[in-house]
């Protein structure tokens, strides 16, 4: 067949753009090698953006995670984060639009494309296409300040501020600041490299803001706004909502941080807990910004974990997002914001840094076995438990352990755990969603892909687990510590929900070596696992209390040994409806250890057990 003739202009113009653009559209790949240097660089060049800037504002953004052309939460794609909320919907039965409080400003990829001339669907798919973008961005909005394209990083933090998309001043600044963090330290990371820069942190007038720090609980300069939660009398039955008013820590200490995602937009989460849902928590973090509500104070108790006795004794932080859509992703600005408001939290309250006390509602147990099953599960498989904690200043991969232990921490490696070759997937209603981002191990019965699932007796009533994301029973997530009691080749034995369970674990790679204690049985007979520590059943019926019985929920067996997490007096929180006089505190004389039972905390009766040191 004989080719038409094309004008020369029409084919430099082509080869121009395949140049920018490059031939790996949609390649997840290509996000991840070191090609993706020479595209910043690059795009740099042309924009005249610094190019340690440019990957610094990306990093801030999508850590350099393309995310395989899918959008965040926020209606952000590709590695500069470029925003489209347009149509973006979830997907499955919930599905329902995404609703975000800047939604009109967020429109960058088309601003990118009138820029750069390159379509929205290349900037959408295209990391070369998408980095190009976010550079002509920044470029605008430097020169739209009436400043000059200098390589001085110093004189960019107003345009990096805009880049944020947020008309909070405090949290466009609180962006900027996260990302001249990132050039002062450095990264490295997929074949980038930030080298640590000089740079000296200049607010500018622009964008300065009073902080409303000091109405709120939170640490210095996180874009944190007061939003009070509704606390309501709704009938004369004594019915009420939305959470309870306590003297927190002196009444009661606060043990744990759990971490929710909202199955909503942040506005949408704001509503629910304005009105008469009994249901809040005490903070909820936007996906869009990074921007933070507190609606109940620390000292008060929330409704937020299915498990009075934990939320007695914890604080609830939402975040906006989905647990079980694995292509909506977590953005970078919530990440940050949030892990900078548990950090200052769990100083405050004098919380461990660890994944005992740190808490998905995914590790809350039920508090009854019939509970269980009702659990709530997220923030999910896509949960970066390791990011989250380094950005903590903790690194779980760490070892500590000594040659004579056996306590161990599940610490996954992506390129050993959850892989095609492996054979094991996650599943949705059947329908595989990316093994990419997966923060768990999978648990079998034997030491052998094709050997079954293990399964939870109070989740499933079948003999074997599954890969449904939402079958907590099979899975030991990022951070847990379990004990182990052997090893098959590539494959590590450990106690685990009352059974043995073995996962993949080639040379070490998806678990680190730890220390610490281990509970065990006292004798020759099994002994009660608890949903929570409450005083005794004597004691509850002196103070008056009915329908609350402390409830077995499992067994540990003789010999079984499980992780050590603190001890814990027995108290239940007696709450009712009155703004002005103290709650009621039934205090126990039970002493209770917690431990890492199975994919949830648990705990069990002091008297019961021994403890030693591992």
């Amino acid at each position: 067949m004989k080719l038409a003739k094309r004008p020369l202009w029409l084919f430099l113009t082509a080869l121009l753009v395949f140049l920018i653009v490059g031939v790996n559209e949609g390649s997840h790949a290509f996000a991840k090698t070191a090609a993706m240097e020479n595209e910043f660089q690059r795009a740099a060049k042309r924009y005249q953006v610094p190019v340690a800037l440019l990957k610094a504002v990306s990093y801030n953004e999508s850590r350099w995670d393309s995310h395989s052309g899918k959008p965040s939460v926020a209606g952000g794609y590709g590695v500069m984060h470029l925003t489209d909320v347009t149509g973006l919907t979830t997907s499955g039965a919930d599905s329902a639009a995404v609703k975000t409080p800047n939604a009109a400003s967020l429109h960058t990829l088309q601003k990118a494309a009138k820029l750069t001339g390159l379509s929205v669907h290349q900037l959408k798919t295209n990391t070369a296409a998408n980095i190009q973008g976010g550079a002509a961005l920044l470029r605008f909005y430097q020169k739209s300040l009436g400043k000059s394209l200098t390589a001085n990083l110093n004189s960019w933090y107003a345009a990096v501020a805009k880049y944020s998309q947020s008309d909070s001043k405090v949290a466009a600044n609180y962006f900027a600041e996260n990302v001249y963090q990132i050039l002062k330290d450095g990264e490295s990371q997929n074949g980038i490299t930030i080298a640590p820069q000089k740079v000296v942190h200049l607010k500018d007038q622009s964008i300065n803001s009073d902080s409303t720090a000091s109405s709120t609980d939170g640490p210095s300069g996180l874009p944190i706004e007061w939003i009070p939660a509704l606390y309501k009398e709704f009938d004369d039955q004594g019915d009420y909502g939305n959470y309870d008013l306590a003297d927190r820590p002196n009444d009661m200490k606060i043990n744990y941080i759990v971490i929710h995602n909202t199955e909503t937009s942040f506005q949408e989460a704001l509503d629910l807990f304005s009105t008469p849902t009994y249901t809040t928590a005490n903070y909820v973090v936007s996906s869009v910004e990074g921007t933070v509500a507190e609606m109940v104070r620390p000292q008060n108790v929330a409704w937020h974990a299915g498990n009075w006795y934990i939320n007695s004794h914890s604080i609830g932080i939402d975040h906006e997002g989905y647990a079980t859509v694995g292509g909506f992703w977590y953005t970078e600005n919530m990440y940050r914001s949030s892990a900078a408001l548990v950090k200052y939290l769990a100083n405050q309250y004098d919380i461990p840094l660890d994944r005992q006390h740190i808490i998905g509602h995914d590790n809350v147990p039920g508090l009854t076995p019939a509970a269980q099953k009702t659990m709530h599960w997220d923030p999910g498989t896509y949960w970066n438990w390791d990011h989250y904690f380094s950005l903590m200043g903790v690194n779980l991969r760490q070892s500590q352990g000594r040659t004579d232990s056996s306590i161990i921490t599940i610490t996954p490696d992506s390129q050993h755990n959850l892989t095609a070759d492996s054979g094991e997937k996650v599943t949705d209603a059947g329908v595989n969603l990316p093994l990419a981002g997966s923060n768990f191990v999978y648990l079998h019965q034997q030491p052998s892909f094709s050997s079954s699932l293990i399964a939870d007796k109070d989740f499933s009533s079948g003999q074997s687990g599954t890969t449904e994301k939402d079958d907590w029973g099979d899975k030991a997530v990022f951070g847990q510590q379990f004990n182990q009691i052997g090893q098959s080749g590539d494959w590590t034995e450990i106690t685990y929900g009352g059974q043995n369970a073995w996962f993949y674990n080639p040379n070490g790679a998806n678990s680190t070596s730890a220390t610490g204690k281990l509970v065990t049985p006292k004798g020759n007979k099994a002994v009660s696992v608890y949903g929570s520590a409450y005083p005794s059943n004597q004691i509850l019926k002196k103070n008056k209390v009915t329908g609350i019985t402390p409830t077995p929920i499992y067994q540990i067996q003789p010999g079984q040994k499980y992780v050590y997490g603190g001890e814990v007096t027995a108290d239940y929180f007696n709450s009712h409806f009155d703004s002005n006089s103290p709650k009621n505190v039934i205090h126990g004389n039970e002493r209770y250890y917690q431990i890492q039972f199975n994919h949830r905390i648990a705990f069990v009766k002091a008297d019961d057990v021994t403890l030693s040191s591992h």
